[in-house]
């Protein structure tokens, strides 16, 4: 029984559903009066002007009422008895918009038609103050190599200009003023162009007052907003500026922080200190390996405390230039230590040669240790 009776609220409902009530200003009565005469059509959407407005029925057709100047034959039009836009017959409209004194559709196809005043270029028609008939306008994208035609999901009209929302949620704008968004002084615009603005941002709904426009845009996913600091770590500075210039404001954002410089000169300098001075550990390395070397070929080497000697000698002479340079050398024993061994060499070699009844050669250094001798002198 409870589901009988939902059902026929219901039912009731739905008949309900589309009817337009209108209410005037100056009017005796306040409560919204319902229109007669529409012979049972459904109302999707209504939109209103200055002293006109559209309605959009559920099977896509579009009326018109009020003062309607544009028309070829001007009239004052009851809302009680609109009339057909009949250059739209034959193509279903999803959406119409209306601005103080033009109209705009769109059809299931992205089409969009305008018509109505266009003094200011807000029918994307050039040269004509009026549109009488709902026209077609082309939005093609030039960025794209084929020139597709850009589908429109969404219109809204101002006094002055129009912008439409693309399937791909873009802004495209025509007409005149500042509110359009472009990046353009040459007016009237009547050839539709993308608001460069929100390019990339994904946008929701576009709504337009007389003079001026809003966006409804999706916000950025958490991760990707990062707080902007308002001053420079460093000096404290705000690192965005605003000049008044007469009619114009300038803002900058070219923040030169001479802390900041100056503190990465300091860590250049200390980096390059650091790396200047060579490590014991490595000086201890390559000796331990020449030591091995020299052990091989039956070279004496130097004692530890030698060698050390040798080592805090040579720092306390070499600047900081042959300390640079030594890095990249490889450590060697001592002078005094090659000096003897070669000392005893050619001390054997006269020996032997006045045993065998030779005469004494000067004494000359071996070929192989010509070189380090050299090194180390």
């Amino acid at each position: 029984m409870d589901s009988k009776k939902r059902s026929s609220v219901e039912a009731e409902g739905s008949k309900e559903r589309g009817l337009v009530h209108v209410w005037q200003a100056g009017s005796c009565s306040l409560a919204p009066e319902r229109l007669p005469g529409w012979g049972g059509k459904t109302v999707l959407q209504a939109a209103l002007g200055v002293k006109h407005g559209v309605l959009l029925t559920e099977d896509g057709e579009v009326y018109s009422f009020g003062t309607l100047p544009w028309r070829s034959e001007p009239a004052e039009i009851c809302p009680s008895s609109p009339i057909l836009e009949n250059a739209l017959v034959g193509q279903y409209v999803v959406t119409v918009a209306s601005g103080s004194f033009h109209n705009g559709a769109v059809t299931e196809s992205g089409v969009v038609y305008m018509w109505g005043e266009n003094s200011a270029g807000q029918c994307a028609v050039a040269n004509q103050q009026y549109v009488p008939e709902p026209n077609p306008v082309s939005i093609s994208d030039s960025e794209t190599s084929s020139l597709l035609a850009v589908r429109i999901l969404q219109l809204a009209c101002g006094e002055e200009h129009t912008l439409a929302l693309s399937i791909s949620r873009e802004i495209w704008a025509w007409g005149t003023g500042c509110q359009l968004g472009l990046i353009t002084t040459t007016f009237p615009v009547t050839k539709p162009q993308k608001v460069e603005h929100l390019a990339g941002r994904v946008v929701l709904q576009v709504a337009c007052g007389a003079f001026h426009s809003l966006a409804l845009v999706q916000c950025l996913p958490s991760q990707d907003l990062k707080p902007v600091p308002e001053r420079c770590n460093q000096c404290s500075q705000l690192l965005i500026t605003m000049t008044d210039k007469e009619d114009h404001v300038i803002i900058s954002d070219s923040h030169c922080c001479p802390l900041g410089v100056t503190l990465s000169e300091s860590q250049v300098e200390n980096q390059a200190s650091t790396a200047i001075s060579p490590s014991t550990e490595t000086l201890d390395n390559q000796g331990e390996v020449f030591e091995n070397t020299l052990v091989e070929n039956d070279v004496p080497v130097a004692t530890d405390a030698t060698r050390g000697d040798a080592i805090s000698s040579q720092q306390d002479t070499m600047g900081t230039t042959e300390i640079s340079s030594a890095r990249s050398t490889p450590s060697y024993p001592d002078t005094q230590a090659v000096n003897e061994y070669v000392q005893t060499l050619s001390d054997r070699s006269v020996r032997e040669n006045s045993e065998n009844g030779e005469k004494p050669m000067p004494s000359q250094v071996p070929a192989k240790f010509c070189n380090t001798k050299a090194f180390l002198e």
